[in-house]
């Protein structure tokens, strides 16, 4: 047999391009027409517990798109599903697609609490993001407990400055491994000062403001292994790292 001329064996490339070309579109045009297969939800959790199931989410969604698996594939608002699904209050990064077996796909991450915070009579979570959301039914998340003396209600939208603080300072020992296991509650004054009760002794320790976050807890951790051992645990009612440098104490 002679082998296949160049030009030969590009046209039969170029045919076998085409076909699989062909098979594709109508592969998508057959998709596209064919109803709704089902709805199907992926939440990725990470190590936090599950404060939402996947049932929920569709129920959510079905909720407020009661004809979605009537609609052939083409008709699917994507952008709509995900904007529904965002409305669980625990999703975040939410996206939806279709699948090439025809379901309707969500995808989301499940928010990390790094706060419990109670607000007058009412009690939510907060993330890393500064996003605020109920308690779950589901699931419950040991974390930081904050509270305080609020002078302003609470808008999910557009936080107000006491709320800010302690948020800014649950991140702070959200993120560090040495400050964060010594900090049990915050708690804000009115007047913006922030206090806190450790996990180890039954002392106040009176922060200040949210700022130099380092500073005060780096000179807090080095009278913990340094003066307390001396002074004794039961010794001070309060300590306060209100002042630059300083760790100022007040005994019972």
């Amino acid at each position: 047999m002679k082998p296949l001329k160049r030009h030969t064996k590009i046209m039969l490339i170029v045919l076998s391009a085409v076909v699989l070309a062909v098979l594709v579109l109508v592969a998508n045009v057959v998709r596209s027409r064919s109803q709704v297969k089902g709805i199907e939800v992926m939440i990725r959790y990470g190590d936090t517990p599950q404060l939402v199931e996947q049932q929920a989410v569709k129920d959510t969604v079905l909720q407020r798109m009661p004809n979605l698996l009537q609609l052939s594939v083409k008709n699917v608002d994507c952008q709509r599903v995900a904007a529904i699904a965002r409305r669980v209050p625990y999703l975040a990064n939410v996206s939806a697609s279709v699948s090439v077996g025809g379901k309707v796909v969500v995808r989301a991450d499940q928010r990390r609490p790094i706060m419990r915070l109670y607000y007058g009579n009412r009690e939510f979570y907060m993330d890393s993001d500064g996003a605020i959301f109920p308690p779950s039914t589901t699931g419950y998340c040991d974390v930081l407990v904050a509270g305080g003396n609020f002078t302003e209600p609470l808008r999910r939208d557009s936080l107000n400055a006491q709320t800010v603080a302690l948020w800014k300072v649950a991140s702070f020992l959200d993120g560090e491994n040495e400050y964060g296991p010594l900090i049990d509650q915050i708690f804000i004054e009115r007047d913006g000062d922030i206090m806190m009760v450790p996990k180890v002794g039954d002392q106040i320790v009176e922060l200040g403001s949210a700022d130099d976050l380092d500073a005060k807890f780096s000179n807090l951790l080095t009278f913990y292994r340094k003066g307390m051992p001396r002074a004794g645990w039961d010794t001070y009612s309060r300590i306060s790292l209100k002042f630059k440098g300083q760790v100022v104490c007040k005994k019972k």
